[in-house]
Formats: C-alpha cells, sequence, structure tokens
C-alpha cells in the first residue's frame, strides 16, 4: 500500500501542477463565471446607458382580396414589425425588396394564398407562418360571419384556448426537464475519459519509450503502478470536475435572481442529489474501467507514434457508445432496445444506465445488476491491465495482436 500511495501522489502531483491543467481549468471557470454573470453585467450596462430603440422591419402588404383589413389584421397581431398597405405587382415588391426599401413583403393574392417576398430568409425567420396564421383566421372570421354569426361571437370562437393540467406520478419523468443536465454530465463524462484516459496512455508508452518502465517494474509490482497512476489522474480529473462544477453553483446562486425565467439554467442547476451521486458513481467507474484499458495499451507500443493506432478501438468503441446514448437522448427514446443492452455491458453503461435513471424507466434491480458488472468488470480489467504491463516492459517492435496478447497472458 505504501508503493501505491506513493504512486498515487507522484500521478496526482504531476497532473495538478502541470500548466495545461492549471491553465485549462482557470480558463473554464472564468468563462463560466462570465456566462453566469452576463445577465447582472447587462443589467448594469443598460442602466449607465440606454439604447436607441431599435427601428421596426417594414414589410408591405398589397392585398388583392379587396377586404382592406389584411395589412390592419397583421399590425394587431404581429407587433415586432410594421406592415404598411401598398400597391404593386410582384416585380415591383422584389425590386424593393432587393433596394432594402422595405425588409420583406406580402402579396396577398385571395383569402388563402399569398406570396412571401424576402432577401434574405434569416435562421430563425418566421414571418411566413406568422402571416400564414393570421390570414387564415381572417379567412374563418369572414367565414362565420357570412354563416350570421356576430363578429363579437366570431372573435371569441377564433380565440378560444385549451386548458390542461398535468399530473405526473411519483415514479415518472420529465424528459424535457431533465434532458439538460443529464446532457451536461454525459458530456463532462465523454471529456473526463476522453482526456484523462489518452494521458495515462501517453505516461505509460512515454516510460517504455523511455526505458523508465523497466527500472520502475524492478522496485514495485505491476499492479501498483497501474492502480497508482489510474487513481492519481482519475482523482486530478475529478478535483478539475468539482471545482468546474462547483464554481458554476456558487456563480448561479449569485445571479439566482437573474435566471428565473430561464429554465434550461435553473434545470441545469436544479439537479436532484440521487441524480448527482449516481452520476458521480458511474463517472468514477466509467473513468477507470477507460482509463485502465488506455493503461493497458500504452504499455504494448515502443515508441509514441504508434500510440494513436494502438488506442483507436478503445476510442471508437466510446465514441460509439456516446453517439448511441446521444441519439437516444434526442429520440426521447431512452428505454430502447440497444440502450437496455448497452446498460449491461461495462464499457457502454456508465453513459447508458446513467441517462435511463435520469430520463427513462429503470428498475432498481436493473441498477444493481448493472452497476455490480461494471464494478466487478473494472476491477477485472484493472488486474488484467497490470498484468498487460507487466508484460508489456519486455515487449518492442510491432505491437502484438489482441490474440497474441491473450495467449501470452494464458502461458502466465
Amino acid at each position: 500500500m505504501k508503493q501505491l500511495g506513493t504512486i498515487f501522489r507522484f500521478e496526482f502531483k504531476n497532473y495538478a501542477k502541470s500548466k495545461s491543467f492549471l491553465i485549462l481549468t482557470v480558463l473554464l471557470v472564468v468563462i463560466i463565471g462570465v456566462v453566469l454573470d452576463l445577465p447582472r453585467i447587462q443589467q448594469f450596462i443598460g442602466s449607465r446607458s440606454k439604447p436607441a430603440p431599435a427601428e421596426m422591419e417594414t414589410v408591405a402588404v398589397v392585398d388583392k382580396t379587396g377586404s382592406g383589413r389584411i395589412a390592419a389584421s397583421l399590425s394587431a397581431a404581429i407587433r415586432d414589425k410594421k406592415f404598411e398597405a401598398a400597391d404593386a405587382d410582384i416585380g415591383a415588391l422584389k425590386r424593393c425588396v432587393e433596394a432594402e426599401k422595405y425588409a420583406s413583403a406580402v402579396y396577398v393574392e385571395s383569402p388563402l394564398r399569398y406570396t412571401y417576398v424576402v432577401k434574405n430568409i434569416g435562421l430563425y425567420d418566421d414571418t411566413k407562418e406568422e402571416v400564414g396564421n393570421v390570414l387564415l383566421s381572417v379567412y374563418r372570421a369572414q367565414a362565420l360571419q357570412q354563416y350570421g354569426v356576430p363578429a363579437a361571437d366570431a372573435q371569441k370562437l377564433l380565440t378560444a384556448q385549451v386548458k390542461a393540467d398535468v399530473v405526473q406520478t411519483a415514479q415518472g419523468k420529465d424528459q424535457a426537464k431533465n434532458f439538460f443536465y443529464t446532457y451536461v454530465m454525459i458530456f463532462a463524462l465523454y471529456m473526463a475519459i476522453l482526456i484523462y484516459g489518452q494521458l495515462v496512455a501517453t505516461s505509460v508508452a512515454t516510460e517504455k519509450s523511455t526505458r523508465a518502465m523497466e527500472l520502475l517494474i524492478t522496485s514495485t509490482k505491476p499492479a501498483n503502478l497501474m492502480f497508482g497512476k489510474v487513481l492519481g489522474a482519475g482523482t486530478a480529473g475529478l478535483a478539475q470536475l468539482a471545482l468546474i462544477l462547483g464554481s458554476g453553483y456558487v456563480f448561479y446562486n449569485l445571479n439566482r435572481a437573474y435566471f428565473a425565467d430561464n429554465s434550461v439554467v435553473r434545470s441545469i442547476f436544479g439537479m436532484p442529489l440521487s441524480i448527482l451521486l449516481y452520476a458521480l458513481m458511474f463517472f468514477l467507474l466509467g473513468y477507470f474501467i477507460y482509463a485502465f484499458l488506455y493503461g493497458a495499451l500504452g504499455s504494448l507500443v515502443s515508441r509514441m507514434e504508434e500510440l494513436s493506432q494502438a488506442v483507436m478501438p478503445v476510442t471508437f468503441l466510446f465514441i460509439l457508445a456516446f453517439f448511441i446514448v446521444m441519439f437516444s437522448m434526442g429520440s426521447g427514446s431512452v428505454d430502447n432496445a440497444a440502450m437496455v443492452v448497452c446498460s449491461y455491458i461495462p464499457l457502454t453503461s456508465p453513459m447508458a444506465m446513467f441517462v435511463r435513471i435520469a430520463m427513462g424507466n429503470v428498475s432498481a434491480w436493473e441498477i444493481a445488476v448493472s452497476t455490480a458488472i461494471l464494478a466487478a468488470s473494472t476491477i477485472g480489467i484493472g488486474l488484467l491491465a497490470a498484468s498487460v504491463y507487466r508484460m508489456g516492459v519486455l515487449l518492442y517492435g510491432k505491437a502484438p495482436k489482441p490474440g497474441e496478447i491473450f495467449a501470452m497472458l494464458r502461458n502466465r
């Protein structure tokens, strides 16, 4: 245990004191602080200098229906644009819009048909849909009046709203509410495994390429070396994540009042404690199982140039699992067959089972089985990685294939 502790402390200090670690941590804390302080900063700047109100876009309206109500109806329904009646054909409207005399134009040919003339169609330009809704309302109001319904009653019928109350059961999940903090935690796990797993592999490969591994293996056990490296890097990564997320929580509470109407931010920082504990558990187990694999693969290469090719299969598998989880989250079907299967495979369960816990319907026994398989696999792969590490000391030249590795381990 003394050797393990010595290696752990060395590796932790090596990561924690590195310039890249410190710069990245400080940079992310500053970015989070600025983002969460932005509403306060905007309010302060706004109170010091009140900008002139932005001029509304002018939209030309040509009404060929003869009702004379289209422009007024559009102005009453769409308040962020100025609708101006005009008399021109399509060609003239195109020239006016091209010359920026109007921001856009609406040419109403009949009660249910119109042409929208615009120069650039913005990513969030919903004028076409808004105009269509207004024209449909005008058409329906006129139709009701023709059938003898008074204008006031027609207006009530057209503006009637259905009210609904939602009652959620105690065991149910609100996927829309839980999506954002689930995404943040999955992305944090994804980045941590890729970054720190690669760092473990790089550290091991560096020791072997400089032949420092041959000295280390004579003074301590391979298991102590492997577990010390992985635990040191994992603790450094966990400390970094805690600093980043902790600073975000502090900045959020300092500016909580400014996010009262922002459901996304409130959802992220309103994560239940139980979900946070599950995230921490799967984060640790997921990191360790991949870090052991990266460390074992790093011990098999003789040159740093070969490292990326050696770890590619594990990286590809992890990225594939990430995409399966992201696709399932985006579709809302987090309990599909692929996710259920991935929940019990050790290399995919850290993400798949966590997402099902946060957004799906999963029983306690499923969580227990998945966690037990993952924990046992992590320990097993850790011991296997230590054996591969010990064997890798003497392996130079071309990295052996998986079948050759298992044959050598079996012979030992």
